[in-house]
């Protein structure tokens, strides 16, 4: 659902750094494929790239170079609107939403369809309930946002992008502030997502082992602009693990 041909992903700059140029660039001429009934996760060590390139994916930065497709149409023609049905974004942390109850949170989702007024349908609280029964967090529906806690507010934030019924869901370091058992609880609502419901959800994180056991495929990007489509099987059959990952890492990963 979402396709790069030949992308490079970079942000503005003034510093020295990018030598006059409009663009610094972080990585150059990427090529991969994010589908639906996968998920995806996006590893690498701090500095590697991982939030531009997101950014980039969600329409938040241009690109530098190159071509990135949505549903086969490319992104350069979509406006907002169009790209909000295509893509939802859930970001590591939550908006600071006052005196909003989860449920009004949740119909966020929705306005992106709603006319000029902003009112909802029936047919849009139809699948505001449908998205929290997904994720089972029904009896959040009525707490006040700022009130809960952070594995609770990311449910309800994944939950209000449900309810945009997105083909593709994108989430940069959804783990961060999990405890554990969060983290376990949050991995397996997003490979139900994308096994279950037919959602091509990609979503960047440092947790190793949580990747490595629990995704269809791993995205690797490193500082020195290399990218590289993999398995966990084949990250240690080729012996890659020290061009993405310090010596520890990769002694760790292998010590598994």
């Amino acid at each position: 659902m979402i396709r790069a041909d030949n992308i490079s992903t970079g942000y503005r700059s003034n510093s020295e750094k990018s030598k006059g140029k409009k663009f610094f660039v972080v990585h150059s001429e990427l090529n991969f494929s994010l589908n639906r009934g996968e998920l995806v996760c996006l590893i690498g060590e701090n500095g590697a790239g991982k939030s531009t390139l997101i950014k980039t994916l969600c329409g938040f930065i241009p690109l530098v170079s190159g071509n990135l497709f949505v549903d086969e149409k490319n992104i350069n023609e979509l406006n907002s609107r169009d790209i909000a049905s295509e893509i939802g974004v859930v970001l590591s942390n939550a908006p600071d939403l006052n005196n909003m109850t989860a449920y009004e949170v949740v119909c966020m989702g929705r306005y992106p369809f709603t006319g000029m007024f902003g009112k909802l349908t029936d047919s849009d609280y139809e699948k505001v309930d449908e998205a929290i029964g997904i994720i089972d967090a029904g009896k959040l529906k009525h707490k006040n946002f700022n009130m809960m806690s952070d594995g609770e507010k990311q449910k309800i934030m994944i939950a209000k992008t449900l309810a945009q019924q997105t083909p593709n869901i994108i989430m940069d370091e959804p783990m961060a502030f999990l405890d554990f058992p969060s983290k376990i609880e949050m991995i397996n609502i997003l490979k139900n997502l994308a096994h279950n419901h037919d959602k091509a959800v990609l979503i960047s994180t440092h947790n190793l082992e949580i990747a490595l056991d629990m995704a269809d495929k791993l995205w690797l990007m490193n500082a020195k602009g290399n990218f590289i489509q993999t398995t966990s099987a084949e990250l240690i059959e080729n012996n890659l693990l020290e061009e993405y990952f310090n010596k520890e890492t990769a002694e760790w990963i292998l010590g598994r």
